[in-house]
């Protein structure tokens, strides 16, 4: 019985729009009847953790802004490749794995070992067989980087706390060349101000393969990485591509990085090659 009364309050939560009560009803459930396990859509479950601020967003269903996954997903078809960086636990992994059927691939890239966990976890969780994780670190060189370990915002540039970890680096060049694959049809890239640095080190495998790509602006992690959200726009459509600022579950064409709405200074925008 309590797993049903979660599941209609987790239900009712993510088709309303937010208002007074809604919060305290979330946490109600989330306190007391949690399960181990729930689904957060059709066929995608996630193990969860109650300390998890992260989860709990994920289970409220505001994660994202402006329903960036579904325009992303709007582009991928049966059979693509594609890599997800900065994978996190593997949420937007599965979704693209569901998407891309089991013929497809998703290389989901999680360097941070507690993170790599729970995204292994998942992968077994939804039977995900069509998800490889890769406990790396994409970059502009192979190596190792520090990075600072924040749930959803481990950074390599931008340290939000004091507990910090030593990780192999590579660069997708690299990877695409040693693991053999012949296709990179879409590419997701939140890396927390090492955007511009991953595609330094993709640069063959963008002229190559010109995957769309779904790619976060964030200014504040940007500009701790010495560079800005208007160089990472102008690098990415050097190679060709037009731009587009998600908003409200749409993409909107741009020639310029455009004015975030609200207070994080944050978008994601779609860049798909010029035809």
């Amino acid at each position: 019985m309590e797993r049903l009364i979660f599941k209609l309050i987790a239900a009712y939560i993510r088709n309303t729009p937010p208002h007074k009560g809604r919060g305290v009803l979330a946490r109600l459930a989330w306190n007391r009847l949690l399960p181990d396990a729930f689904e957060i859509s059709k066929g995608v479950k996630i193990r969860t953790k109650r300390d998890s601020g992260y989860d709990f967003h994920v289970f409220l269903g505001d994660y994202e802004k402006h329903g960036e996954t579904k325009v992303f997903l709007s582009h991928l078809r049966k059979g693509m490749t594609v890599m997800d960086i900065g994978a996190n636990i593997g949420v937007y992994a599965l979704y693209f794995a569901r998407k891309v059927g089991p013929n497809g691939r998703v290389y989901a890239f999680e360097p941070v070992p507690e993170y790599f966990e729970r995204l292994k976890e998942h992968i077994a969780l939804n039977n995900a067989t069509n998800i490889v994780p890769v406990p790396l670190a994409l970059f502009d060189r192979k190596g190792t980087v520090k990075m600072s370990v924040a749930e959803g915002a481990s950074s390599i540039f931008c340290y939000s706390t004091d507990q910090f970890v030593e990780v192999p680096a590579t660069t997708l060049d690299d990877f695409v060349a040693e693991q053999g694959i012949k296709r990179v049809d879409a590419l997701k890239l939140d890396v927390e101000g090492a955007e511009l640095k991953v595609i330094h080190g993709a640069d063959k495998t963008i002229r190559q393969f010109k995957p769309v790509m779904m790619v976060e602006l964030n200014e504040y992690t940007l500009r701790a990485a010495g560079t800005s959200p208007e160089e990472l726009f102008q690098t990415i459509t050097s190679y060709g591509y037009k731009a587009f600022v998600i908003r409200n579950r749409k993409a909107i064409l741009t020639s310029e990085v455009v004015r975030p709405m609200g207070y994080d200074e944050v978008d994601n925008y779609l860049f798909l090659p010029r035809m």
